[in-house]
C-alpha cells in the first residue's frame, strides 16, 4: 500500500477500481486522523475538568509545535499520495501526466477566481429564562462554489469511469 501511494512515480499505473479503493481509503484515513485529534482534545478537556479554553491552552503549551509539525507532515503526505494516485490513474488512461495535472490545476484556479468561495453564516440563540441568562452563537463557514464542486466531481467521475488506455495506443496492453 505504501508503494501505491508513494512509489512508482514515473512508471506506475492504476486501474479504475484500485484507484477508487485507494482514493476512498485515503479519505477514510484523513477523517480518522481528524476525528482522533478532536477526540484527544475532548479527552484533555475532560481531564482538565470541563473547561475547553483551559484544555486548548494546555495542549498548545505542551504540544503546540509538535502537533502543528505533525499535522503539516500528515497534510503534505496526504497531498503527495493523492497526486501520485492521480498521476498513476492518468497514465493508465493514456494521457500525458504532467500536462494533464497542470491543466486540471489551471482550470481549477481559473474557476476559483471566476467563482469565489461563498461564505455561509449561521446563527442561533438560546434563552434560559430561569436565571435570565441568554446565549447567542454565530457561525460562519466558507464553502466552495457550485461550479467548482461540479468541476471537481466531473474530474473524479472521469478518473473512475474512463477505461484503461482509452487515450493511448491500443497495443500497449
Amino acid at each position: 500500500m505504501f508503494n501505491t501511494y508513494f512509489g512508482d512515480w514515473r512508471t506506475g499505473k492504476l486501474q479504475r477500481l484500485p484507484y477508487l479503493g485507494y482514493h476512498l481509503l485515503m479519505i477514510v484515513l484523513i477523517v480518522a486522523i481528524i476525528l482522533g485529534t478532536v477526540f484527544a482534545a475532548g479527552v484533555a478537556e475532560n481531564f482538565i475538568g470541563g473547561n475547553l479554553v483551559e484544555a486548548q491552552k494546555m495542549l498548545m503549551d505542551k504540544f503546540g509545535f509538535v502537533a502543528l509539525a505533525g499535522i503539516m507532515v500528515l497534510i503534505f503526505a496526504a497531498m503527495i499520495g493523492q497526486i501520485n494516485l492521480l498521476a498513476k490513474r492518468i497514465r493508465d488512461m493514456g494521457l500525458p501526466v504532467l500536462w494533464t495535472i497542470v491543466g486540471i490545476i489551471f482550470v481549477s484556479l481559473l474557476l476559483n477566481v471566476a467563482f469565489p468561495p461563498q461564505e455561509v453564516a449561521l446563527s442561533a440563540a438560546a434563552v434560559q429564562t430561569a436565571d435570565g441568562a441568554a446565549t447567542a452563537v454565530a457561525v460562519s463557514q466558507t464553502s466552495a462554489s457550485t461550479i467548482v464542486q461540479l468541476f471537481d466531481s466531473i474530474i473524479f467521475l472521469c478518473l473512475v469511469f474512463i477505461p484503461s488506455n482509452a487515450f493511448g495506443s491500443k497495443n500497449a496492453y
